[in-house]
């Protein structure tokens, strides 16, 4: 079987579609799994550790003459804490040991 070929999208709540990356090495899923959005893209990438990684990139307009590109910024980014309301938290908090759930606004250019 080619790696990942047994990923499958499916519904995972109402108006929510997803894959199940599970990091089990006999059923092995590729190093890379990407989301393309109309200006940038999201990665999430397993280490030879089975950690994982979460990129997020926006494409420049230093990225190319492709005069379909569109291009986008980073405009919010916001951290949740067990033990804090999120308007009391800021991403400086990234370190903090109840940290759960963190989120990145990425946002059209306009151009």
């Amino acid at each position: 079987m080619k790696t990942g070929q047994h990923l499958k999208i499916q519904a995972m709540g109402e108006n929510v579609l997803g894959v199940r990356l599970k990091g089990d090495p006999k059923n092995p899923e590729p190093i890379h799994f990407r989301v393309v959005l109309p200006f940038g893209d999201v990665d999430i990438v397993r280490t030879t550790t089975n950690d994982y990684w979460i990129h997020a990139r926006v494409n420049h307009q230093d990225d190319g003459d492709d005069p379909y590109r569109h291009f986008g910024k980073f405009t919010d980014a916001r951290i949740d804490l067990t033990s804090e309301h999120t308007a009391n938290v800021n991403t400086g908090d990234f370190a903090h040991p109840d940290m759960y759930h963190m989120a990145v606004r990425l946002s059209p250019t306009g151009e």
